[in-house]
Formats: structure tokens, C-alpha cells, sequence
């Protein structure tokens, strides 16, 4: 374990809201199943699942409950089906808390990737519809860039960021035989992502050095120069997209500032194909702006687990992780219900 940094930027000065963020997951989260508890304990999931299909034309319900693990690992059914789990989360918690007359006020929201829309939603910086109309097109784009290059993702335990880059470069051969790294999810774990014959490479390599090796069941590479293209295309396709100030920060996955407007917000949904996640360096950044509990919001727990291995001090929740009523406030700590 490793100490959370306080010192550092000065932490904001939000009187009443609680030293709480929420997190939100993104692709590689998914499960087949993911949703179906909430949905049948919550009237505002269920409406959540019925506007997401009503809007994508597809069945958001069955594709979470009824799909396997290979069905959700097509990128234009994972994006749609996790924002509308974490969505009909934070619906279902909002409702019971409302029921009981108890609310929780986030100082920040955090998104891993794909997250940032579940998170701009969740902050009432885009409409749920926005959201969707957004994830759908980028999704578009990874998926037709995948049908014509072959590309993967690898997660890499015990090695360095520095050894990682280091692999990085050594496995690619050229610009189009390329692996970067992705994601710096903790100081000893990242993602790396690229063309399908250099991930190999680098995950050999990888494996050489006694790391840990970890192919992800997505058929995407994120977060990399390779997406130069798609990301200008998905600036395009947002540019009439109404974005909203957010109602509190949002932590930027790219340089782990506080976007606290939307063009702010605008620049990194633009820029966020083609560029790195600094997950841990976002949560360290929440640490000194106050923040001593972390509630994820989605399927699963990744985010939550990762929290805790930054500092075992800080205190973790996964809303998925609840099995009683009333669903998902069962598992908030009691001091932040009120």
C-alpha cells in the first residue's frame, strides 16, 4: 500500500457537499447480468433501461441480463449497456434516498474512461439522451476501426510505469505495428493497448520481466496515438452537443485537473480517445481536495479495489455490491445518508 499524497493543490472549498466522489466504471467492467438486481428493486432503474432502449433501438436490458461475456464484449453493446447500469444506479440510490429523506452531496465525480459520460450525466453536465447519443457514436468509430486493424488490450501487475513504457517501445516496430500504454491505473498496474501483433510483443516481454500478464475481453484499443483520426471525427460529431457546467468537478482522466465547466468538460470527451488515463493520479487528486470516501457506481468493483490499493486508509464502497433492500443505499456508510 502506498500513502495518499496531501500536500499539493489546496483543497476546494465546497461547504455543503460531503468529502465523498463518486466513481463510475467504464468498458471492461462489464458482466454478463450487470443491472438485473437494481432493475427489479427500482422503479427509476427500470425507467433508466426503458429510455436507453426506447433511444438506441436496442434492448439494454436483455443485452445486460440475457448476454454472455462474449456478446458484451462488442464495444457498440458494452459502451450503451454499462452507461445505462451506472446510470440506473445512481437513479435507484437517489430514489430510495429520497424515500427515506436522506441524500449524499459529492464534492467530486470521477470517470474511468468511458465513466466520464456516466459522470457527466450523474453531474447534470449532459442529458442522459446526450450521453447515449454521444457513446453510441464513439463507439461507432472504435468499432470500425477495429473491423479493419486488428487491435487488444493488456493489463500489466508488478512491473513499473516506467518498465511498462519502456516494453512499449521496444514491442513497436512502426506506426502501424504500435502498443502505448493506456491506462496508469496504479503505480505497479497498467493497461496497454495497440495493434494485436505488438500487444503480443509487449505482453512477452512483459511476462519476461516477471509481470503479471492480463489480456482484457475488449476488442478495442483506447486511449493511444492510434486514435488520433477518430478523435478529431468524434469532435465533429459532438460539436452541437449541449454540455452543461457541472454541479461539482469532474476529475479530468487526462491531466487530473477539476473540470468545473463545459468547454472544460467538451475538450476532454474530445480528446480522450487518443489520450492516457491517469487514474491514479486522479484519485490522489481527490485525496487533496478532501475527499476520504470513494462510492463507485456501476457494474462490478474495479474502481473501488483500485482506490483501496492506493491508500488502505481511505474508505471504499461498490453500489453493486449490495444484496439487500433498501437497493443500493444498503451499503453507503451511515454517516453520509442523512
Amino acid at each position: 500500500m502506498t500513502d495518499t499524497p496531501t500536500t499539493g493543490t489546496a483543497p476546494t472549498d465546497e461547504p455543503d457537499t460531503d468529502p465523498l466522489a463518486l466513481l463510475f466504471p467504464g468498458q471492461g467492467s462489464q458482466a454478463p447480468g450487470m443491472g438485473r438486481r437494481v432493475f427489479e428493486h427500482s422503479g427509476a432503474a427500470r425507467e433508466v433501461f426503458a429510455e436507453a432502449s426506447e433511444y438506441t433501438h436496442l434492448d439494454i436490458a436483455a443485452i445486460c441480463f440475457e448476454g454472455d461475456a462474449d456478446s458484451l464484449a462488442e464495444t457498440t453493446y458494452t459502451q450503451p449497456a454499462v452507461v445505462t447500469t451506472s446510470i440506473a444506479i445512481i437513479a435507484a440510490m437517489r430514489e430510495k434516498l429520497h424515500e427515506v429523506g436522506q441524500r449524499v452531496r459529492p464534492r467530486l465525480f470521477g470517470g474511468h474512461s468511458l465513466g466520464l459520460f456516466s459522470a457527466a450525466v450523474a453531474a447534470e453536465a449532459l442529458t442522459f439522451r446526450d450521453a447515449l447519443f454521444m457513446v453510441l457514436e464513439r463507439s461507432k468509430l472504435m468499432s470500425s476501426f477495429n473491423s479493419a486493424r486488428p487491435v487488444g488490450m493488456a493489463s500489466i501487475i508488478g512491473l513499473d510505469a516506467e518498465a511498462v513504457r519502456a516494453i512499449c517501445v521496444d514491442a513497436t516496430l512502426s506506426p502501424a505495428d504500435r502498443v502505448d500504454v493506456a491506462n496508469y491505473n496504479l503505480d505497479n498496474q497498467t493497461v496497454i493497448s495497440g495493434d494485436l501483433a505488438a500487444l503480443e510483443r509487449g505482453m512477452e516481454r512483459a511476462r519476461a520481466q516477471q509481470g503479471k500478464v492480463i489480456q482484457l475481453k475488449v476488442k478495442v484499443s483506447s486511449h493511444t496515438p492510434l486514435h488520433v483520426d477518430q478523435a478529431q471525427a468524434f469532435a465533429q460529431m459532438i460539436h452541437e452537443v449541449p454540455i452543461a457546467d457541472p454541479q461539482r468537478p469532474i476529475v479530468s482522466n487526462r491531466s487530473s485537473e477539476l473540470l468545473r465547466t463545459g468547454a472544460e468538460l467538451r475538450l476532454e470527451f474530445e480528446q480522450q480517445l487518443c489520450s492516457p488515463v491517469y487514474w491514479a493520479d486522479n484519485v490522489r487528486r481527490m485525496c487533496r481536495e478532501g475527499v476520504d470516501t470513494f462510492v463507485e457506481v456501476g457494474p462490478g468493483h474495479v474502481l473501488a479495489r483500485m482506490v483501496k490499493r492506493i491508500s488502505d486508509s481511505l474508505i471504499t464502497v461498490s453500489l453493486d455490491d449490495a444484496e439487500v433492500e433498501p437497493i443500493p443505499i444498503s451499503i453507503l456508510p451511515a454517516e453520509l445518508a442523512r
